[in-house]
C-alpha cells in the first residue's frame, strides 16, 4: 500500500511539473515612450525554446501558421500538395510525410514540452504484421499504419512504446547547462548576459534617460511560442511584437519579401547545357513560358524530378536552410538566431558539441531524402530498432514508405513518374493540362503572340537559387531565370517564339 500511495503522490507531482513546464517566466527592459522591447533576460528554458525553431522543417511551420502563413510562395506550394490527387505520389504516406514533416531532433522535443502542445511534433508510432513474422521471418517495422508486409499482411499491430521518465521540466537542458543566463535583443541576437553589452544597446537605441526604461515580467505559454515562431520569419522586433503587439500594431517591421527578393545578388543565372555536363552534379530540364514584354515567366513544364524537388523543400529544417544560403535567408530574424548559436562558445553554454552541430546543421529525417535532391543536406541514418522477447532481442528493419513495396534501402521519390506539371511563377503546382496553359494567358489577358519558351537545365546553383527566392518572393521562377539576364536570354538559340498552333 505504502508502494501505491508512493506512486501515486510521484504521479501527481510529475503532473504538476508538467503543467508548470506549460509556460515560462521571461523579463523584459522596455523603452515605454517608444513602446519597444529593448532586450529580455532569462535563463535557458527560454532560449531552449527559440534554438529548438532551427530543428522544424519548414512545412510544420507553414501547418502551424495556417492562413496566417506569408513565407513567400512555399505557402502556395503547400496547398498545391493538400490539394494534388494521390495519384501522382508513390504512396499515401508521401502526402502525410510533407504536409506533417518530422524532426531529426524529435527525441529531444520531449524536454521542451511547449514545442510538442502547439503540434510541432509527434511521437513516432511502430506498427508490424504479426509477432511471427516481426519475430522469426521478415522482421519489418512501418512508421506507417496498414503499410503492406513481404509476407501480404498489413502491418496494423502497433508495438508498444518502451516506457521512460518523462523530463517534463526539461532537467538540466536540452542543449544548454542548466545555470545560464542570457540576454535576448527584440531581433533575436542571444549573448550570455553582460552589463558591458546592456550599456551597449541603451546607447545603440539612444536611451540616456533610464526613465524611459521599464522592466516587464511576462509569462510564456504555448500561444506566444507559437505567435514567436510566426513573427520569428516575417519581423525584425518579434519581442515587441508578441508581448507589446497590441499597442505596437501599428509599427510592426515586416519585411518587404518582394523587394528583397529583386534585390538579391544571391540569384544565379541558370547554367547551360555545356556548364550542367562539366559538372559532376544531376540536372533537370525545365521549359520556361514567359512574357517577352513583361519579362517575367508565366509558368514552367516540367517532369516528376522538378515537382519532387520543390515539394522536398517542405522536409527541409530551418538550420539547414540558413546553411544552404550561408546565413543570408532575409527571413526576418531567422539568420540572427542562426548566427547567434554559431557564436556561442560551446565548451560554456552549449551540452555537447554534437548538439551545436544538430542546430546549425540539422540533417532531414531518415527516409526523407530523394534522389531528386540536387542540395548538399545530410539525411539521417535509420536509428537501430529491436524487439525484445523472452530474454532475446530481435533486429528490426524500418521500412521506407516512399516506395509502394516494402522496401529498406533510403532512397526513392515523393512524386511518381513519369507524369508532367505546371508550376507557376509562385510555386502553384498542378498536372500539365493544355487547357490550363491557355486559361491561365485568357485570366492575364496576354496574347498568344507575346508568349515565349525558353529551355533552362537546373543544377545544385539554380536548386540553390530557387531555395532562397521561395522563401520571401511570390515570383520565385523569374527571380531565378529571368530577372537577371534579360539580354542574354534574348539571342539563346533554345528560345523560340510561341505560335498558337502549339495549343492545339
Amino acid at each position: 500500500m505504502d508502494t501505491m500511495q508512493k506512486k501515486s503522490r510521484n504521479h501527481s507531482k510529475l503532473q504538476q511539473n508538467f503543467m508548470a513546464a506549460k509556460q515560462m517566466s521571461l523579463t523584459l527592459l522596455v523603452d515605454k515612450e517608444r513602446n519597444k522591447v529593448i532586450y529580455a533576460e532569462s535563463g535557458k528554458d527560454f532560449v531552449e525554446i527559440l534554438l529548438s525553431f532551427l530543428t522544424l522543417p519548414i512545412g510544420t511551420v507553414i501547418k502551424l501558421s495556417g492562413k496566417q502563413s506569408k513565407m513567400g510562395s512555399l505557402t502556395m506550394l503547400y496547398k498545391s500538395l493538400e490539394e494534388l490527387d494521390l495519384e501522382f505520389l508513390n504512396t499515401k504516406a508521401c502526402k502525410d510525410m510533407l504536409l506533417h514533416p518530422k524532426s531529426s531532433a524529435e527525441e529531444l522535443y520531449k524536454n521542451l514540452p511547449l514545442i510538442v502542445n502547439i503540434g510541432a511534433t509527434y511521437r513516432t508510432k511502430y506498427y508490424i504484421c504479426s509477432l511471427e513474422c516481426c519475430v522469426g521471418i521478415h522482421r519489418l517495422v512501418s512508421t506507417v499504419k496498414d503499410a503492406p508486409c513481404l509476407c501480404g499482411k498489413k502491418m496494423g499491430w502497433r508495438v508498444p512504446e518502451e516506457k521512460g521518465d518523462l523530463n517534463a521540466d526539461g532537467g538540466d537542458g536540452v542543449f544548454i547547462e542548466e545555470k545560464m543566463r542570457f540576454m535576448i535583443r527584440d531581433d533575436l541576437k542571444i549573448s550570455v548576459v553582460s552589463s558591458w553589452k546592456s550599456f551597449a544597446l541603451l546607447k545603440k537605441f539612444g536611451v540616456s534617460d533610464t526613465s524611459v526604461l521599464e522592466e516587464m515580467n511576462v509569462n510564456v505559454g504555448e500561444e506566444e511560442v507559437l505567435h514567436l515562431l510566426k513573427r520569428l520569419l516575417l519581423s525584425k522586433t518579434p519581442l515587441t511584437d508578441v508581448f507589446l503587439g497590441e499597442l505596437n500594431v501599428g509599427k510592426r517591421v515586416d519585411l518587404d519579401l518582394k523587394v528583397t527578393a529583386l534585390d538579391s545578388e544571391e540569384m544565379v543565372e541558370p547554367q547551360t547545357e555545356k556548364e550542367i555536363c562539366t559538372e559532376y552534379s544531376k540536372k533537370m530540364i525545365v521549359k520556361l513560358y514567359q512574357n517577352k514584354l513583361s519579362k517575367k515567366v508565366l509558368y514552367a513544364e516540367a517532369g516528376e524530378e522538378f515537382a519532387d524537388l520543390l515539394f522536398s523543400l517542405l522536409a527541409f529544417p530551418l538550420g539547414s536552410i540558413v546553411k544552404c544560403l550561408g546565413g543570408r535567408t532575409s527571413m526576418g530574424c531567422l539568420d540572427n538566431l542562426y548566427k547567434s548559436v554559431e557564436d556561442l562558445n560551446f565548451k560554456d553554454c552549449m551540452k555537447y558539441e554534437e548538439y551545436k552541430a544538430m542546430l546549425l546543421d540539422p540533417k532531414l529525417p531518415p527516409y526523407f531524402g530523394t534522389k531528386n535532391q540536387l542540395l548538399q543536406i545530410e539525411e539521417q541514418a535509420p536509428c537501430p530498432m529491436a524487439f525484445s522477447r523472452v530474454m532475446r532481442s530481435i533486429g528490426l528493419s524500418t521500412m521506407n514508405q516512399k516506395f509502394p513495396d516494402a522496401v529498406t534501402e533510403l532512397g526513392g521519390s515523393f512524386v511518381a513518374g513519369p507524369a508532367l506539371f505546371m508550376v507557376t511563377d509562385e510555386l502553384v503546382v498542378k498536372p500539365l493540362s493544355p487547357m490550363l496553359g491557355v486559361s491561365f494567358l485568357s485570366n492575364f489577358n496576354i496574347p498568344v503572340s507575346d508568349i515565349e519558351e525558353q529551355i533552362v537545365w537546373m543544377g545544385e546553383k539554380e536548386a540553390m537559387s530557387l531555395l532562397g527566392a521561395s522563401l520571401i518572393s511570390n515570383s520565385v521562377l523569374t527571380d531565378v531565370f529571368y530577372h537577371k539576364r534579360p539580354r542574354q536570354m534574348e539571342t539563346k538559340p533554345n528560345r523560340r517564339m510561341f505560335s498558337a498552333h502549339d495549343f492545339i
